[in-house]
């Protein structure tokens, strides 16, 4: 789980000069038809093909895959943000379509898991985090473009799932919480 202090400095954006880094140049597809079919043609290079099927294989939900596939690209600077949110229901049909022709069994997301509660879910969707991570353990050398795409899916994963124990706090009974708290503030009546 990445440490606070390991992330950027506040204001350390603003001591490089702008435009060094692809998302803040112009983006190479502004049309979204346009950036559809160079995902449709990234979707049918093998190299990622094989890597896309072998990860709804494991388990990872449609939903985490395309929107894995989007984000890269506006880091790439291929396409924008309002882009990506047109081409994500397109891509989890194209990714949908994939799955069904390779005949495997797909979760669109991961409330569609059968998990009792939250915890069983975090530990479903860690589960299937750590299969990436172990699968995409590869040099840097002879990684392509699917591995790539696969060691992106590991990482969102595992940000999602920090993501949502940080939201999930621990719940206390109502009777508990009201015995346990005493009103305070400026409204609360003296008990005598």
């Amino acid at each position: 789980m990445p440490s606070i202090l390991t992330g950027p400095i506040p204001g350390e954006s603003l001591t490089t000069e702008p435009g060094n880094v692809p998302w803040e140049q112009p983006p190479m597809y502004a049309d979204p038809m346009d950036a559809l079919e160079y995902h449709m043609e990234r979707l049918a290079d093998p190299e990622v093909t094989d890597n896309v099927i072998d990860m709804m294989d494991l388990g990872v939900p449609i939903s985490i895959l395309a929107d894995t596939l989007l984000s890269r690209a506006i880091m790439d600077g291929i396409h924008s943000v309002d882009v990506k949110l047109l081409l994500k229901p397109v891509m989890a049909m194209q990714l949908k379509a994939l799955a069904e022709v390779a005949n495997i069994e797909y979760k669109e997301t991961m409330q569609d898991y059968d998990d009792k509660d939250e915890i069983a879910r975090i530990k479903n969707q860690r589960r299937i985090a750590a299969k990436l991570t172990v699968a995409s353990k590869l040099s840097k050398k002879s990684m392509d473009k699917g591995d790539m795409l696969q060691q992106d899916v590991a990482e969102m994963m595992q940000s999602q799932e920090g993501s949502q124990e940080e939201q999930a706090p621990e719940a206390m009974p109502q009777e508990e919480m009201t015995n346990e708290m005493p009103q305070q503030g400026l409204m609360a009546k003296e008990q005598m």
